[in-house]
């Protein structure tokens, strides 16, 4: 929340001060004379107000507009320094709500009822262009609670002559239940909920995926490496996603919950250590394609044994002039269809291993072909109105819910996009288009 409000708005903070100074010195000057603590009453006021100028500013989007995020775990935003910084711009609220008022409870509840006003603005207002959280409802609350505890143990070992607000239990009561019926109100009419697990990406990875982690950097290199942070960035909406593990000179990922595919870079020469993964006994100079094999066939063998047999071996240079080394790519095809296993090996001219990408998967059965490439070729075009050209690809096998199909992969290009099509090669159904603007 804080972060898009003030990144690049110099212009804003400037305005936001001016109005909080002048919103004090006319709580100030009007409370004066009306009660004992004008000076912290003011402060009161002025903190709650600078909230709603903070949260409720437009700049000028929709995000959000008509949804709220509903955060399932309750205490992600106390991990995140947006949530801490959630936390401390709500702290004055309960602080200087206790200061005046002498109570715990009503400062706090203030504090909370401040937070779902603007959580309920956000999610109801579209001009406002900021988005409803439950997250930031948690860490608002939160907040409010420890400024209004700290004040609480200021007063209560300070020495004051200024007496508690006796609260009236009629308007208090009518103002709660009038707030109430208001957001519940917006929120039946105007807001969808929409529950995730976690709204964090990345995040500390759990015993089970940090092992997975350490099993795959074996796999991969042995005890050459020791494993460092591991963390697990995750869709929002599920528990699949992605664990990641830092290396000396690099990085290790992995498929999560599968743990079928690993990614590796052992491309940092900024850490100060040799980069790559030296094969033993394989040649220690790679000046060509015929040497990166030799380099990478037994590499591949050893570790990765499962991706050898049956399998085409492709060499490729990647860089300019194979500045960078080359790659050594297995893959297996049943009747001309690419199957789903992978297995990409970059050897760097030192001979090391510098990038590698695997696909652990069995080889699948799949409806016999009956569309040939100048036919899928039409029916790519056809499904973009407009575009001449379409390049086929790979003929592969692509998994559909429980079921596997052969579609031929087309890349059709247009004025101003392209898109990669895929055409089922038994029925011609098309399967998947998937758009991408042209870059000048």
């Amino acid at each position: 929340m804080l972060e898009a409000v003030f990144k690049g708005h110099a212009a804003f903070i400037i305005t936001a001060i001016v109005i909080s100074v002048a919103f004090f010195i006319i709580v100030f000057l009007a409370s004066k004379k009306r009660t004992d603590r004008p000076t912290s009453l003011a402060l009161w006021y002025t903190s709650m107000a600078s909230v709603l100028f903070l949260t409720l500013w437009t700049n000028g989007g929709t995000q959000g507009a008509g949804t709220c995020v509903v955060n399932l775990t309750l205490l992600e935003p106390f991990g995140t320094e947006q949530g801490l910084l959630n936390c401390l711009m709500f702290a004055p609220v309960g602080f200087m709500g206790v200061l005046v008022t002498r109570r715990v409870v009503p400062a706090f509840m203030c504090g909370v009822a401040l937070s779902a006003l603007i959580e309920t603005a956000q999610g109801a207002l579209p001009a406002i262009g900021r988005a409803c959280d439950t997250s930031d409802l948690v860490s608002n609350s939160a907040g409010s609670a420890l400024g209004a505890f700290a004040a609480f143990i200021l007063v209560r070992f300070q020495k004051s002559d200024l007496t508690p607000w006796r609260m009236r239990r009629s308007p208090a009561v009518t103002t709660c239940v009038g707030l109430t019926v208001l957001l519940g109100t917006v929120w039946i009419t105007s807001i969808q909920p929409h529950s995730v697990k976690a709204t964090e990406a990345v995040g500390s990875a759990a015993s089970d995926q940090r092992e997975a982690a350490v099993d795959a950097v074996r796999q991969a290199f042995g005890d050459h490496y020791t494993v460092g942070n591991v963390q697990f960035s995750s869709s929002p909406d599920s528990d699949r996603g992605t664990v990641m593990a830092s290396l000396p000179v690099g990085f290790v990922q992995i498929n999560w919950p599968e743990a079928n595919e690993i990614t590796a870079s052992l491309d940092m020469p900024d850490s100060g250590k040799p980069s790559g993964f030296p094969v033993p006994g394989a040649p220690t100079h790679a000046g060509n394609a015929t040497q990166a094999k030799k380099v990478a066939a037994p590499y591949a063998q050893t570790h990765f044994p499962w991706a050898v047999p049956g399998s085409k071996i492709e060499v490729s240079p990647v860089g300019e002039d194979a500045s960078l080394g080359w790659l050594v790519s297995w893959r297996r095809y049943h009747n001309a269809v690419l199957m789903p296993m992978r297995l990409d090996v970059q050897i760097d001219r030192s001979g090391h291993v510098s990038q590698l990408s695997t696909r652990k998967a069995p080889d699948v059965a799949v409806p016999p072909s009956r569309v040939k490439r100048d036919e899928a070729l039409q029916l790519a075009k056809s499904s973009s109105p407009g575009c001449q050209k379409a390049e086929v690809g790979e003929l592969l096998a692509v998994q559909n819910g429980s079921e596997w199909h052969a579609v031929w992969r087309i890349k059709v290009t247009c004025k101003d996009s392209s898109a990669i099509v895929h055409i089922n090669a038994s029925s011609g159904a098309v399967e998947m288009k998937e758009k991408h603007p042209n870059r000048s």
